[in-house]
Order: structure tokens, then C-alpha cells, then sequence
């Protein structure tokens, strides 16, 4: 019986994550809208969550290219797009296997705001349209808590 990501248990979810490749080049190309996925109090509090960490707002990632990412946020009737991002090779932290994920690096010589110089969000590619990723704190304790959601790619 397949999973429903909407609705799985954080291991399922890691489960499902560890059989995956990270995106490819070309995958990582256009405008992902988010969606929550996982237990009830991921879902639950994700939004407000992401009001208070300077991300009001959020709607997805735009992937630049291949190597560039910014995240996207709605402003009233209009996005805007806030906080770039690179696509670095990690060892992920749900497998242990090399892969990707979205960082917050300095620009101008100024560190990405708190919390976001500690972020990384670990990505694979679920299906041709759809990145399944796992947000991770890189601080003590947190590292290994993973809070997943969905990037479903829009033309």
C-alpha cells in the first residue's frame, strides 16, 4: 500500500526520502509550490512557524537554475521573492548518503539572519514534478529532527 505523504508518520516519510535520487539539473529549474505534509502538528504549526522566522507568507522556492534558489513569499497581491539559496552537496543526515540541499550562505559578507544561517533543506525527487525535502536546524538537538514538505513544480 503506497504512503500518503500528506498524512505519514515522520518515519515513513525518511523511509520514503532514502529511496529517492536527488534532482537532477534540469529538475532544478522553475517556481515549486510548498505544501505541508507529515503528522498533524507539522501541518498544524509550519505556517505560523515560518511567520515568526521571517518567512510571513511563504508559498514555495523558485529554483533560478540549476545551482540558485530563492524562496517565495506572497505580499498581499503580489510575490516577492526573499532570502537566496545555494544548492550545496551535503551527507544527508536522514541516510548518510551524499546528496543535495538548499543553504542559506552569506551574501555581501553578512550571514544569512537567524535561523536561517543553520538551515538546510534536504531534497529528492519524488516524480517528475514533485520534491519531496526535509528542513534540518544544524544546531545540537536539532539536527536530526527532520520537518518535511512537498515542492510541487508549476509552469
Amino acid at each position: 500500500m503506497p504512503v500518503d505523504l500528506h498524512h505519514a508518520s515522520l518515519s515513513e516519510l525518511k523511509a520514503v526520502f532514502r529511496t529517492l535520487p536527488a534532482p537532477a539539473e534540469d529538475a532544478r529549474r522553475g517556481f515549486y509550490r510548498a505544501e505541508f505534509i507529515g503528522p498533524a502538528f507539522i501541518r498544524v504549526t509550519a505556517r505560523p512557524t515560518l511567520e515568526v522566522t521571517g518567512l510571513p507568507g511563504w508559498q514555495g522556492k523558485t529554483f533560478i537554475n540549476a545551482n540558485d534558489a530563492t524562496n517565495v513569499l506572497r505580499k498581499g497581491d503580489a510575490t516577492v521573492e526573499h532570502l537566496a539559496m545555494r544548492v550545496t552537496p551535503v551527507t544527508s543526515y536522514v541516510d548518510g548518503k551524499p546528496g543535495l540541499a538548499l543553504t542559506y550562505p552569506a551574501q555581501n559578507g553578512t550571514q544569512a539572519p537567524a535561523p536561517w544561517r543553520w538551515v538546510r533543506d534536504e531534497i529528492r525527487q519524488f516524480d517528475a514534478r514533485t520534491i519531496l525535502a526535509f528542513t534540518f536546524v544544524d544546531l545540537p538537538l536539532l539536527r536530526h529532527v527532520g520537518f518535511p514538505f512537498l515542492l510541487r513544480r508549476e509552469d
